[in-house]
């Protein structure tokens, strides 16, 4: 079955959709199957993009939710007094978590912010698309405005809480935030530039109502021309110093496969009662099934193919994908960097690639 795996991804390559690809099977103790195509190694940093969400906000949330730090029904503005008057100043740590407090779904934030310390009070400005709880909206701000929760809840950088209660003690070497120059051969390249970026910002010039808001994206300077390669590709981590709740981290697949069994059964730093959190939809009713911090299968658009209902996963920008089943105690690992050069979807790309690994024995 790794075979047709290879086969899958070495198509994939063939066809442009991807530059390189590496993949892993695993089960809670060994890994099962893994595998390299294109120009990569296993030894390959990738830029996780999205799966920052899950691995490291939803992650250290559920941690300080262990310790009594918050509590999953704590308005943000009870922490953040930049929402505190706000229109999210209402939504609840659950609510930002699952996606379904009304933030955007994205804003150049480096583009209407001077600074990074102006981003919340930019945000609190900022209107909402729905009310808090009314529906699930993927967004990116909402997990921004999560990760500088848990600096304020700590005192202490983002990357430095993931160092201290997750990388450490899972003995991550190859997992961080902004990896050192001499790690930047060993890290897939995202992009040439960030053109994509830049067009995202020219359709929401046009597309903006607020006559101030066209004038400060119009007025942004500073695009990346530059070969993307051992920084992060997202242009509003880009902005926040290469941290921040939403995107950034970088890793490997054999270390993404053991950050990823922190969520199953039998996690080395989370309770029984905790983990449930994951796996369970906290959205019923609406149009995506969410559960803390994660999509569970069983949503329309999940590329999760032939994994159990409550099994688990996220997705990255650039390519990055990672699935994990509790029933079965899997972990499906798929990291490519399909920004380089850029392409629209590798949905029914990882659609195949789940529905073959899940048949894997072993």
């Amino acid at each position: 079955m790794g075979d047709v795996l290879r086969e899958q991804l070495e198509a994939a390559l063939d066809a442009g959709e991807i530059q390189s690809a590496v993949w892993l099977v695993g089960c809670r103790e060994t890994i099962v199957a893994h595998g390299v195509v294109g120009p990569a190694g296993f030894d390959t940093l990738y830029d996780l993009a999205s799966l920052t969400k899950p691995l490291v906000t939803a992650l250290l949330l559920a941690l300080f939710i262990e310790q009594g730090r918050c509590a999953p029904d704590d308005h943000l503005g009870k922490w953040l007094p930049a929402l505190r008057d706000s229109p999210y100043g209402h939504v609840t740590v659950a609510q930002a978590v699952t996606h379904t407090g009304g933030f955007p779904a994205w804003r150049p934030l480096y583009a209407m912010c001077a600074t990074p310390d102006e981003v919340l009070p930019v945000m609190a400005q900022t209107p909402p698309i729905a009310k808090p709880g009314e529906n699930v909206v993927y967004s990116d701000l909402g997990y921004i405005v999560l990760g500088r929760l848990l600096e304020h809840l700590a005192g202490q950088p983002l990357a430095i809480l993931f160092g201290t209660h997750v990388a450490q003690p899972l003995g991550l070497t190859a997992t961080r935030f902004c990896p050192p120059p001499e790690w930047r051969e060993r890290t897939a390249p995202t992009e040439d530039g960030n053109a994509h970026e830049r067009r995202m910002v020219e359709q929401l010039i046009a597309a903006e109502n607020h006559p101030l808001v066209p004038a400060r994206l119009q007025g942004c300077t500073g695009w990346r021309t530059q070969r993307i390669q051992g920084e992060v590709h997202d242009g509003n981590a880009y902005f926040l110093g290469g941290v921040a709740g939403h995107a950034g981290l970088f890793a490997t697949a054999g270390e993404v496969w053991k950050l990823a069994r922190v969520f199953l059964p039998g996690s080395p730093l989370l309770r029984p009662e905790t983990c449930q959190w994951f796996s369970t939809n906290l959205t019923p009713g609406k149009a995506e099934a969410r559960s803390f911090g994660w999509m569970l299968a069983g949503s329309p658009n999940a590329t999760g193919v032939g994994l159990s209902p409550t099994a688990f996963g996220h997705l990255g920008f650039t390519g990055t994908s990672l699935w994990c089943d509790p029933q079965t105690e899997r972990v499906y690992i798929l990291l490519t960097n399909r920004t380089f050069p850029y392409r629209a979807s590798l949905q029914d790309v990882r659609r195949a690639f789940h529905a073959a690994a899940s048949r894997i024995s072993g």
